[in-house]
């Protein structure tokens, strides 16, 4: 994870940096350009000034931007003297020279920065070589001015994204090194809770392999372990199936408008038999019409899921309440009991994957630790919620909310299949 962290980190600091450079590099080289193509506009303006002033006088359609040096060379190349330049542009006369003719280009020379034109006119029906020299120590000046600000704002820039870098990169790696916690939490899980199964099933079919000519009769009591632990594995394996659906994003599936009464009736005759048998009392409550559009089975999958709860943990003679209720846009189905209740500090722990305070009545009772976590499943792919409360006569309260309208209806999903 570490080395994971450094790489997003890395690719961060690289991304930061090129964006900075390049960016710092665009405005250099805008500027560059703008300041050079002024003047370069300018020497093609006197150009143009001195080619329309030939066969006048020369000497007065000469530039006279204080920046431009004119030099005028005869036929022979030598410097025309009726034009006379100072001693340093004389000693510079030969650099100057070797500029080829109408084009623009930047020429050093002790220490100083121009632009030179160079090109031929006619005057008076002699030829004479017209080169211009713009200097542009000033414009360069700026330019550097320009670059210390850049490199200086850059390296600023560069630190600040190394920490913005560091902000990120452990925001990136801390979702992730929390799917991997819960994926590692997982399998450890899902393994721990198959291996007692398994054991018990090689246990018993080792044991029968030991008297292989008596009759399957006499050997209930290897067989009937073996059975159940295979059914148990069987609706773990469904339900695990289930949330990766969950987790591969499947929704709620096709919908359609509902009483909730029907799904509490429908419920209510089937726990109602379960517990009498059991010696419990079952209440059922519709207050009131409640209209909503979901998925049918889905709803009721939760259902069976919470009355299974409801009754598993409610003791001879306990009582185990459903109620239908409804606001003006929620519908709202409550299953309380007066069984062991819920630890406070686990009542946000109960929707977790494997999640069960008494591990082992869980397993004597047949659970799987995954159903609530299907219910909240269901539940959020409705747009609801679902929490989880004492009561204070004792036992549970487990609350689900419903929008009348769902919030959002995704792509067809394969049906849950009910847990046993």
């Amino acid at each position: 994870m570490k080395k994971k962290k450094l790489r997003i980190l890395a690719s961060y600091i690289a991304i930061f940096f090129v964006i900075i450079c390049l960016f710092s590099i665009s405005i250099y080289m805008f500027v560059f350009r703008n300041q050079i193509n002024k003047v370069d506009a300018d020497l093609e303006l006197f150009r143009s000034a001195m080619v329309k002033m030939v066969d006048k006088d020369l000497p007065f359609s000469l530039p006279l931007n204080p920046k431009t040096i004119t030099i005028v060379r005869d036929e022979k190349g030598n410097i025309d003297l009726k034009y006379p330049v100072s001693d340093f542009y004389k000693e510079g006369a030969q650099v100057f020279a070797q500029i080829p003719q109408d084009e623009i280009q930047t020429v050093n020379f002790k220490n100083g920065h121009f632009r030179t034109l160079k090109f031929t006119l006619v005057d008076h029906g002699e030829t004479r070589e017209i080169q211009l020299l713009y200097n542009i120590d000033s414009d360069i000046r700026v330019l550097n001015s320009l670059k210390r600000i850049l490199i200086n704002g850059s390296v600023m820039v560069i630190l600040a994204s190394i920490l913005i870098s560091y902000i990120l990169a452990n925001a990136t790696i801390k979702p992730m090194k929390e799917s991997i916690e819960k994926e590692r939490a997982f399998l450890q899980d899902a393994s721990h809770e198959l291996r007692t199964p398994i054991a018990v099933i090689q246990s018993r079919l080792e044991g029968l392999l030991r008297n292989p000519e008596e009759k399957i009769i006499d050997k209930y009591e290897y067989i009937e372990p073996a059975l159940r632990e295979s059914r148990r594995i069987s609706r773990m394996v469904s339900n695990l199936m289930i949330l990766t659906r969950a987790d591969a994003g499947a929704s709620m599936g096709k919908t359609e408008k509902f009483d909730l009464r029907k799904l509490g009736d429908d419920i209510a005759i089937i726990y109602s038999e379960f517990a009498q048998i059991q010696n419990k009392r079952f209440i059922y409550t519709p207050r009131k019409e409640v209209v909503i559009e979901g998925n049918y089975e889905n709803l009721h999958q939760l259902l069976i899921i919470l009355m299974d709860n409801a009754l598993k943990y409610t003791k001879d003679e306990g009582m185990i309440e459903l109620v239908i209720d409804g606001t003006k846009d929620k519908g709202i189905i409550r299953v309380l009991d007066n069984g062991v209740g819920i630890k406070e500090e686990n009542l946000e722990k109960v929707f977790t994957r494997f999640f069960r305070e008494d591990k082992a009545r869980n397993r004597n009772n047949g659970g799987t630790g995954l159903g609530l976590s299907i219910a909240k499943w269901i539940v959020d792919c409705h747009g609801g919620t679902i929490t989880a409360s004492r009561r204070k006569e004792g036992g549970t309260l487990i609350e689900v909310q419903l929008p009348r309208e769902p919030k959002g209806k995704g792509a067809k999903a394969a049906q849950p299949e009910k847990e046993a």
